[in-house]
């Protein structure tokens, strides 16, 4: 069942939205605050011959935190990779054999309901795998579908979500414990999630045929999943006309539900008119009422979100002067009191890039995971703590 609510439209001219704003500078640095010294640093890498990167965290206490990723093969599939924190230090779990492909989403609320998602993309299987507090098995299996994010509020309350542009996704799938189905959103795509509870989950992703951006905002009450409308909170999508002309598309790539009135959402805007475009990131914060615009420093992409424990956000992403290259991914952290700040990533001698964060509820800490250059050009998982 879903419960639709009519979108706010707004019909403002792009050249309007184009006037008021400035071309990109580097303001992540500017408006910003240097960080006393702190930094991202690696924890533990993982070295493997072929590649390796770790993509994603799920915690629910200081004792239960996961990190997965894939490692590639020379002659052979990708496989996925989990780690585990036990003991003071990090240690590889084995997964099921069948399982190929790299687990790029994970959540968990015990230690005994952990769950992750492991594709190879749209051209094969894509699986649904669970940690009971003792082993991990295969769910579910989606045939040549890939997954995007998986929920979890406990054993039986389980959201898979499957959208992207880059191609066939498998929907979105609940599980309640002893059996999948396949959930009827009408028009709603959502990519990726974040839960308060079991009846206050929200997602970012698209609606169907929207034919400009990926700027949806659902919430699920515990019976339906519905639109909320961000209005202004968010810049006007302004679709290409059919002969040609300027236009911009809001991309939502996070969303980061900290309680029932504190949801935020980040991502990028798009703007495109002559020979000209920009990309410039976009921030939004609901209060149990309504959406507001909140300020973000430009000259970046925002990619994640992660709470810091302390009523502030960390939000992990790359810059926009050079690309998305190891060497150029600093973390921003904003404060409860809206100041913004970067901090660099300490890999030593090595480029470092994390492209995931996870906190730890109840805590003050923080895990990262991505890579670390290796001599041979090559990269290793990497696990980031800040310290």
């Amino acid at each position: 069942m879903i419960r639709k609510r009519r979108a706010v439209v707004c019909t403002a001219a792009l050249s309007a939205a184009v006037t008021a704003v400035t071309p990109a500078t580097a303001t992540a640095q500017a408006d910003g605050q240097a960080d006393g010294g702190r930094a991202w640093r690696v924890a533990d890498t993982r070295p493997h011959p072929g590649g390796d990167g770790l993509l994603a965290v799920a915690a629910s206490g200081r004792r239960n935190v996961w990190v997965f990723g894939g490692a590639d093969s020379e002659d052979g599939p990708t496989r996925p990779v989990a780690r585990r924190w036990a003991g003071g230090a990090w240690h590889d779990v084995a997964l099921p054999d069948e399982v190929v492909g790299s687990i790029d989403a994970a959540d968990a609320s015990s230690a005994r309901n952990v769950w992750a998602i492991a594709d190879h993309g749209d051209v094969g299987p894509s699986y649904a795998l669970r940690w009971d507090g003792r082993a991990w098995t295969v769910s579910r299996t989606w045939d040549r579908r890939f997954t995007t994010d998986v929920v979890t509020t406990g054993r039986r309350n389980v959201w898979v979500f499957g959208y992207s542009r880059a191609g066939v996704g498998a929907g979105t799938w609940h599980f309640n414990g002893k059996r999948w189905r396949k959930a009827d959103l009408g028009d709603l795509l959502p990519e990726r999630g974040s839960a308060v509870s079991a009846r206050d989950i929200w997602a970012v992703g698209a609606r169907r045929l929207a034919g400009c951006g990926d700027r949806m905002v659902a919430h699920y009450d515990g019976e339906s999943w519905s639109e909320v409308p961000t209005g202004d909170a968010l810049p006007p999508d302004v679709p290409q006309p059919e002969e040609g002309g300027p236009y911009q598309c809001v991309f939502l790539r996070d969303v980061l539900a900290a309680s029932s009135k504190d949801v935020w959402v980040v991502g990028t805007v798009y703007r495109s008119w002559d020979d000209r475009s920009e990309e410039e990131p976009v921030l939004a914060h609901w209060d149990g009422r309504t959406w507001r615009h909140e300020h973000i420093p430009g000259g970046w992409l925002p990619r994640r979100l992660a709470s810091d424990g302390r009523g502030g956000l960390w939000v992990a992403g790359w810059s926009l002067w050079d690309g998305p290259t190891p060497d150029a991914t600093p973390l921003m952290h904003r404060a409860p009191n809206g100041t913004w700040r970067t901090t660099p990533i300490d890999a030593g001698d090595r480029a470092g890039r994390i492209v995931e964060l996870g906190h730890v509820p109840g805590t003050r800490r923080v895990w990262g995971v991505g890579q670390v250059e290796t001599p041979d050009e090559s990269f290793d998982g990497a696990i980031f703590r800040y310290r």
